[in-house]
């Protein structure tokens, strides 16, 4: 699938102006939240919103079918355009339908041309933030409470606010993993306070409650697998097993996964084995164009720049308490057991694309998408249309339900680590990529032609394809920061070589930028070359180390020092010894408590 063409998109604009998407969709917000509060029923009224929007409102399926997933469109000179989506009644959580109806608010209409006239005039730094999964167990390996994980996050809770953090902790779908939040900020230094207040607040909330944090790219213990017990759990486990059965080999795939980490539940299954934990990165989308979204998604997430920051963040080879026989990071291989884990090659544009809206639409109606924005993420190479939800690569987010009505790109790619440097330094990067690609944009639009004659742009963000971009991740995979990145340029290098071009150029690309200073870039560039290969030639060895070592701190190969620290106590590669992954566990929670609370 291909980007758009600018004359697409210049098209679309000069038959609707941006300007009048803006204002019907606004009007069309407005109206939902009048109607669900009004209403005395939970029929949609195309009528009503008609009248209150200024234009006609239309469903793309009958709208008598109340239970279905459906799109609501307006028109203008011959172009539809989405005003909001719903899902069936199956993933609404026991909410109504008036209720359930999403926004959609990415405007097709903002192109390179364009842009400069919406409330974003300027290039400049973006609002980025981010969630950190990881998971919880007792020192002893057992798997805490409901009570005892309600306990844990109001511990949390006060814990953060005192420090001055967002003080939440969401929960996941597995039983033992929550989710912490860093607010949406700008720069490296807000990236890192935010994260080292998020460490501290995590090991406080430990020492407190006795339940330890396991903050690596897998969950790594023993356990039997109890999944959240909450409807929308419930539903998103239906929908998994119901589309991989759709697909034989993932049965198979599912099975050699098990067998690889021992494991041996009755009745275990997908859901259970996805226990893949993230850093999730999410930036916001000038002008909410859809156009600079799929840009930035088919550049900054499928580039060597996303491969070079999810390898300085691996490490992970415990699952189940199994030692991966051969990988540094098992995230991508326990993700492939599910056909929804699948590579995403481009996010459907329901508009700027041949058949994207009934692509988009269907997968509603069809259940296969349990929330709106993941119906984008289309994809029926394997003969059957489904949502790739948990690809690899990321999402473009026109949903999210805020009187900004916030657009981003969001990456899932990012494994989660304990440095709260190495995650600092990767959000800003995220950042300067993406004010990057937006300046791009604004010149060039969706031809790529200048970018692949500029050599070095080209290597930095350039699209991999399908085999190099699984190749570099499978290397990484195995070889965490010792690895070698492939560009798009057909170039390799080293992380530190990597990042050392990347600086030189960023100096010269962002200057005219003003809220980038080259002391902003030095400092992130700086902070990645003294992780990768440190000036002194020294580098962590240990978990103590890399976590509280005042020298050492955040060098080395976390992956390997955790696969040493696995043989050093015990531990055979690939055999089953939870007694011995659980130690390596309690003293990365010993390393933390020291860097953090001593």
């Amino acid at each position: 699938m291909a980007l758009p063409s600018n004359e697409t998109l210049i098209e679309f604009s000069s038959a609707v102006q941006w300007q009048e998407i803006e204002r019907t969709k606004r009007q069309f917000n407005r109206a939902l939240e009048t109607i669900a509060v009004d209403s005395r029923d939970d029929q949609l009224s195309l009528d009503a919103l008609s009248e209150t929007v200024g234009m006609p409102v239309t469903s793309y399926y009958d709208p008598a079918l109340q239970d279905s997933g459906n799109v609501l469109l307006a028109e203008h000179n011959g172009h539809r355009f989405i005003l909001g989506s719903v899902v069936s009644a199956r993933y609404r959580s026991g909410h109504s339908l008036l209720e359930s109806i999403a926004p959609y608010n990415l405007n097709p209409s903002v192109n390179h041309i364009n842009i400069q006239e919406t409330e974003d005039p300027y290039t400049r730094m973006r609002v980025l933030g981010a969630e950190i999964e990881l998971g919880l167990i007792h020192e002893d390996g057992h798997s805490p409470s409901e009570d005892e994980m309600q306990g844990y996050m109001r511990a949390y809770y006060n814990h953060a606010l005192r420090i001055g953090i967002y003080p939440r902790l969401d929960r996941e779908a597995c039983q033992y993993q929550v989710e912490a939040h860093i607010a949406p900020s700008i720069g490296y230094s807000k990236a890192r306070n935010a994260l080292t207040g998020i460490m501290t607040a995590l090991a406080a909330a430990s020492a407190e409650t006795g339940l330890i944090t396991a903050i690596m790219s897998c969950y790594p213990t023993d356990s039997d697998f109890k999944m959240t017990e909450h409807p929308k759990v419930a539903t998103a486990v239906d929908l998994m097993l119901e589309v991989n059965d759709l697909f034989p080999q993932y049965g198979d795939q599912l099975r050699e996964t098990e067998a690889r980490y021992h494991i041996n539940i009755p009745g275990s299954h997908y859901v259970n084995m996805f226990r893949i934990q993230g850093c999730h990165i999410h930036i916001d989308l000038a002008g909410r164009s859809e156009a600079l979204g799929l840009l930035t998604f088919h550049t900054m997430l499928k580039s060597a720049t996303a491969i070079a920051n999810a390898a300085v963040l691996k490490g992970g080879p415990f699952v189940n308490g199994t030692c991966d026989p051969e990988l540094l990071c098992a995230r991508e291989y326990v993700r492939r057991a599910t056909v929804t884990g699948r590579y995403l090659d481009l996010p459907i544009s329901p508009h700027l694309m041949a058949d994207g809206l009934e692509k988009y639409a269907a997968l509603l109606k069809l259940e296969r998408a349990n929330a709106v924005g993941r119906a984008m993420l289309y994809d029926d190479s394997l003969g059957q249309p489904i949502s790739i939800m948990h690809n690899p690569v990321g999402r473009v987010r026109p949903d999210l339900s805020t009187s900004k009505r916030v657009c981003t790109v969001e990456s899932t790619g990012m494994p989660a680590n304990i440095s709260a440097s190495r995650m600092a330094a990767i959000l800003t990067d995220f950042e300067f990529s993406h004010a990057l690609m937006e300046l791009y944009f604004r010149k060039h639009g969706l031809d790529l032609g200048p970018m692949h004659e500029d050599k070095t742009l080209w290597a930095i963000m350039g699209p991999l394809d399908h085999a190099t971009f699984v190749a570099n991740h499978d290397r990484s995979d195995r070889e965490g920061t010792d690895t070698v990145v492939t560009t798009a340029a057909g170039t390799e290098m080293t992380l530190a070589e990597f990042y050392e071009m990347k600086r030189r150029y960023m100096h010269k690309a962002l200057a005219d930028i003003d809220e980038i200073a080259p002391r902003d870039i030095d400092e992130v560039y700086t902070s990645l070359q003294r992780m990768l290969e440190p000036p002194s030639g020294l580098v962590a060895q240990t978990i103590h180390q890399f976590i509280a070592d005042p020298k050492l701190r955040s060098t080395g190969n976390w992956g390997k020092i955790m696969q040493n620290a696995y043989i050093e106590a015990g531990g055979v590669l690939g055999e089953h010894h939870p007694d011995v992954v659980l130690k390596v566990i309690n003293d990365v929670h010993r390393a933390l408590a020291t860097r953090y609370l001593e």
